[in-house]
């Protein structure tokens, strides 16, 4: 048996253990109770009441030079605005859009009609982010999701190579580039502290059984932190 970690994984460890994520790091070097640490590759995000984030920003400041480890020029104290996983936080108005740079790459995606595989499996995975900052209904956009699964098996058993055209179904497609100009719009979406979760079971049947997708409706998951 082996392992392979790539460079991601391994930064993503580093970027831990600097911030002192609980799961990382041992329980005398991990961040205090009252502040919330949110790591990805190189990011860190600490959150939390104002003095609280601002003495274990110290603390991290002082991991990141421990381990000869640099802070970029992005770095900000005390934020009420700002990116972070390609999510453009407003903590005044308490609202969440999508970064500039995400949103370029969104836009930037080709034509649903001619995707390859690959392609197909990257702009399914972007829509599906987006669609849970920005408050869409999955299950909207359900027949384009089942056809992008419905493909992928075929990939992981050698029958298509990653590189093969998608030729996703003209529904699909339709349903695929209507949730693509609901991304193209941005507009800001309003996180309600008391939003609920609801959510929806879609049954589906085939000459191969039954099987079911449960789909959230609403986006309860995504909380600004406190």
């Amino acid at each position: 048996m082996g392992y392979k970690a790539s460079p991601e994984t391994l930064q993503i460890i580093i970027t831990s253990a600097i911030a002192g994520v609980t799961t990382v790091v041992h329980p005398l070097r991990a961040a205090s109770p009252l502040v919330r640490a949110d790591v990805w590759i190189g990011n860190i995000r600490i959150a939390g009441s104002k003095s609280d984030v601002t003495l274990w920003e110290a603390q991290a400041l002082r991991n990141a030079d421990g381990r000869h480890a640099t802070v970029g020029e992005d770095s900000e104290s005390g934020a009420t605005q700002y990116t972070f996983l390609g999510v453009q936080f407003d903590h005044t108005h308490r609202a969440v859009s999508l970064s500039d740079k995400f949103f370029r790459s969104v836009c930037a995606m080709p034509s649903l009609k001619s995707l390859t595989i690959a392609e197909m499996e990257v702009v399914a995975s972007r829509f599906s982010y987006v669609a849970v900052i920005l408050g869409t209904r999955l299950c909207d956009c359900y027949f384009f999701i089942k056809a992008v699964r419905r493909r992928l098996p075929a990939l992981d058993r050698g029958i298509v190579q990653e590189t093969s055209p998608a030729n996703l179904p003209p529904a699909a497609v339709g349903l695929g580039e209507g949730l693509r100009h609901m991304i193209e719009n941005n507009r800001k979406r309003i996180v309600k502290p008391t939003e609920k979760a609801s959510a929806a079971i879609i049954t589906d049947a085939s000459l191969h059984g039954w099987g079911a997708v449960f789909i959230l409706q609403t986006p309860a998951t995504l909380k600004l932190p406190e």
